[in-house]
C-alpha cells in the first residue's frame, strides 16, 4: 500500500514539474530550448501523460490501515467544523434584514466519497453545497447520484482542481512569480491561464485540497486558482486545508512556501492569514488534531489555514 501510494505521488510530482518546465519554454529562444528541456524530458512527459490518461484510482480505501482511516476522519471533521465556522461568521457580517446563507465548499474526493459522506451524512451538510473535482471519470461517475453516489451530478466535474476553479485569464500579484519554484525556496509560483473552470464563479467558504502529492508549485497553483479573483474583496472568512504526500523530506520548507503564497493572496483580498491548528479550541476543534499521520510510518502532512478580514472581531469564537 505504501509503495503504491509513494509511486503514484512521485509520478504525479514528476509530471507536474515537467509540465511547468514545458510552459516555461514559451519564454525561451529556440536556440536554448533543447538545453533547457532536452528531447528526452519531452519524451518522458509524453509517456507520463499517456499513462495518466489510462490511470484510474490505484488504491482501495478499504485497504487503508486503521491509523490512516482515523487520520482522514480527523481532518474531515476539521473541514466540517471550519466550514460551519465560516458560515456562522459570514452570516454575522450580514445586516439584520439580509437572508442568512448556507456556504459552498470545494474538496477533492475519491471513489468512496469519504469526505462527502463525512459532511453530508455525519455533519448534516447540504449536498447541493458540496462541489468536487476528480481527474478520473470512473470516480466521478461513482460520486454522482446517477451513479449511486450522494452528490448532485452537476456538482462533480471530471477535472483537476485548478481546471475546475480557475478564472479565464492569469492574474499576477505583487510578490508572486509566475511559476516554476522548487519546494523550500523563498519565491512562490502560480499558473492561472486556461479556460474558465466549471466552478470559477462559485463563492466557496472552505476548500480541502487532499491527496495532491508533494510538488509545491502544483499545490500553490490550485490554491491560487481558487482564491485569486478580480473581485477579491472580502466576503467573510475562508478556510483552506491541504495535504502533502510522499514523506517528510523538506516538509518545513514546503509548508513555509505555501504559507507565503497564501499570505500574498490574503493581503490582496484585504485579509490576514491565520494558522488554525495554532489555536484549535478557538474554532471548536480538538486540541489533539495531528498534522502528520496516515499510512503506517506516516506519509501524510495535513494542515489548515484561515483567511479572515483584517480587524475582525473575534469575540464569541469560543
Amino acid at each position: 500500500m505504501n509503495q503504491r501510494l509513494y509511486k503514484a505521488v512521485s509520478r504525479e510530482d514528476r509530471t507536474s514539474k515537467l509540465e511547468l518546465k514545458l510552459k516555461e519554454t514559451a519564454n525561451i529562444s529556440e536556440s536554448e530550448i533543447n538545453e533547457f528541456m532536452p528531447p528526452s524530458e519531452r519524451a518522458e512527459l509524453n509517456g507520463l501523460l499517456k499513462a495518466r490518461s489510462r490511470f484510474e484510482e490505484q488504491y482501495d480505501p478499504l485497504a487503508f490501515t486503521e491509523e490512516h482511516l482515523k487520520f482522514k476522519a480527523m481532518h474531515n471533521d476539521v473541514f466540517l467544523k471550519l466550514s460551519l465556522y465560516c458560515q456562522r461568521k459570514r452570516n454575522q457580517l450580514k445586516k439584520a434584514k439580509e437572508e442568512k446563507d448556507k456556504v459552498n465548499v470545494f474538496f477533492l474526493d475519491g471513489p468512496d466519497g469519504g469526505t462527502a459522506s463525512a459532511l453530508i451524512e455525519k455533519g448534516n451538510f447540504n449536498a447541493n453545497r458540496c462541489f468536487v473535482a476528480n481527474r478520473h471519470q470512473a470516480s466521478c461517475e461513482t460520486l454522482r447520484k446517477s451513479g449511486g453516489g450522494i452528490l448532485p451530478d452537476e456538482n462533480v466535474v471530471h477535472a483537476t482542481a485548478a481546471e475546475a476553479l480557475t478564472v479565464g485569464a492569469p492574474i499576477l500579484l505583487p510578490g508572486m512569480n509566475v511559476e516554476g519554484t522548487s519546494a523550500g525556496e523563498d519565491d512562490v509560483g502560480v499558473s492561472l491561464d486556461g479556460e474558465e473552470g466549471a466552478f470559477a464563479n462559485v463563492d466557496f467558504a472552505a476548500y480541502y485540497f487532499d491527496g495532491c502529492g508533494g510538488f509545491v508549485p502544483h499545490i500553490i497553483g490550485m490554491i491560487s486558482s481558487a482564491l485569486i479573483r478580480e473581485d477579491s474583496g472580502s466576503k467573510g472568512p475562508i478556510a483552506v486545508g491541504y495535504s502533502l504526500l510522499g514523506g517528510y523530506k523538506d516538509i518545513v520548507g514546503k509548508e513555509l512556501s505555501i504559507s507565503k503564497a497564501l499570505t500574498v493572496i490574503a493581503r490582496h483580498r484585504g485579509m490576514r492569514l491565520v494558522h488554525v491548528l495554532d489555536d484549535p479550541l478557538r474554532f471548536g476543534l480538538s486540541p489533539d488534531v495531528q498534522k502528520i499521520g496516515g499510512l503506517e510510518g506516516g506519509g501524510t502532512f495535513t494542515t489548515w489555514l484561515l483567511l479572515e478580514p483584517k480587524g475582525w472581531n473575534y469575540k464569541g469564537d469560543l
